[in-house]
């Protein structure tokens, strides 16, 4: 293993193995009176449950990067062991599981301070879990839990050569709506080899969002892949140190959807036309929809960066009507709020025009629990001046 990309897994390595130690020595306190290595790891899940899965997903992409050099080079490189695997060589952990030290604990074990300690160590250990859990569902609701077939279209667009430091912004900050394991697992390759310092403190803080613990690969670890000496030049000096400020206004989403093609190449299978009060309800649907894979459109989820209420502009129109061409078909949560909004009244009749078909589903039925939407048959949107009663809309803001 070269010997940078060694420092690094070993660093890594040794991350997990300190982290871990800290963690055993906390629930050696709330053992069973008999225990064995399985007891231990369940405590660790059930204390440490967001760390785990952490090291599970380490563990999953080094086995991508290995199938990856395997394919080109012969022989796999990291071989990381699975956390319980690698769980064994912590001294922590052999000093728990040893015969001696589970005898001693067997011999001087009280229920009471077993309860004691329990619930001690919960009380410490709930709200931490609990607001992991917040930050996770705060990251997730940015996003859509679908694998899109245009993510590997970006993904490419990224790799290439002549991609610009401009673009590859736009295809990170893209790339962070979407939340699946071929996203993630990106966004860890960016930040483990990125050489631009923009694009891979994106990657990093776009993980520690959701609580994959990586480590910030810091510029003298980083290495320069080329015999050629002028590119070796630029990528050592220039490129690390170019970026890019996204302006989020709905201008310059309008002018990514007609020339980026990080916009260009989407496709939504539904637009969900709703009130903005209906958020938490419409959340719902998108969330059942994402379980079909179904990938849906929905303003403050895909373009909240651009297209604000205090930024409305013919931009905004000409934004929605781009999205609207992007989609398959229509789902209108009707609600009284909906009844009333004239963005509702401006997507319904526009979409007619385009000849898409328009689905429609109370709002009350969401909310329990009920999913299943119809043909919009009722014509009752239909009205000529939706285009003006949006412009009117529009100068009020």
């Amino acid at each position: 293993m070269p010997g940078v990309t060694k420092h690094i897994y070993d660093h890594e390595i040794r991350d997990i193995q300190d982290e871990w130690s800290k963690q055993l020595s906390s629930i050696s306190k709330v053992l069973p009176k008999e225990y064995d290595k399985e007891d231990v790891v369940k405590l660790l899940k059930k204390y440490y449950p967001h760390e785990w899965h952490s090291v599970e997903f380490k563990k999953n992409y080094y086995d991508i990067k290995d199938r990856h050099i395997k394919k080109h080079k012969g022989k796999s490189r990291y071989n990381m062991p699975g956390p319980e695997c690698l769980l064994e060589f912590n001294p922590v952990f052999k000093h728990i599981i040893s015969s001696q030290v589970r005898k001693q604990h067997m011999d001087n074990y009280s229920d009471e301070q077993w309860s004691y300690e329990t619930e001690k160590l919960w009380n410490k250990r709930e709200n931490k879990i609990k607001r992991i859990n917040e930050k996770i569902e705060k990251a997730t609701s940015k996003t859509q839990m679908v694998t899109p077939d245009f993510l590997d279209v970006l993904i490419g667009l990224y790799s290439r050569k002549n991609t610009s430091q401009k673009d590859k912004v736009y295809i990170i900050n893209e790339l962070m709506k979407y939340y699946n394991s071929k996203v993630i697992n990106f966004f860890f390759k960016v930040n483990d080899t990125e050489l631009n310092r923009q694009l891979r403190e994106m990657a990093f803080k776009h993980l520690q969002s959701f609580n994959f613990q990586p480590r910030l690969r810091r510029q003298k670890y980083m290495q320069v892949h080329t015999k050629n000496k002028k590119r070796k030049e630029y990528l050592k000096k220039i490129y690390p140190n170019l970026t890019y400020s996204i302006p989020f206004n709905p201008e310059e989403l309008e002018y990514r959807l007609e020339l980026g093609k990080e916009q260009k190449i989407k496709k939504f299978k539904y637009f969900v036309s709703h009130s903005s009060s209906d958020a938490k309800t419409v959340q719902k649907l998108i969330d059942y929809e994402n379980k079909q894979n179904n990938l849906v459109f929905c303003d403050w989820i895909n373009d909240s960066d651009y297209l604000k209420r205090h930024l409305l502009c013919e931009s905004t129109l000409k934004v929605i009507e781009w999205r609207l061409k992007q989609s398959e078909a229509m789902i209108f949560v009707r609600s009284q709020k909906s009844l009333e909004s004239v963005w509702c009244k401006y997507e319904l009749n526009y979409f007619h025009s385009l000849g898409g078909k328009i689905y429609v589903i109370d709002k009350e039925n969401l909310d329990n629990g009920d999913f299943e939407f119809v043909i919009y048959n009722e014509k009752e949107y239909l009205d000529e001046r939706y285009k003006q009663l949006v412009i009117i809309e529009k100068e009020k803001n």
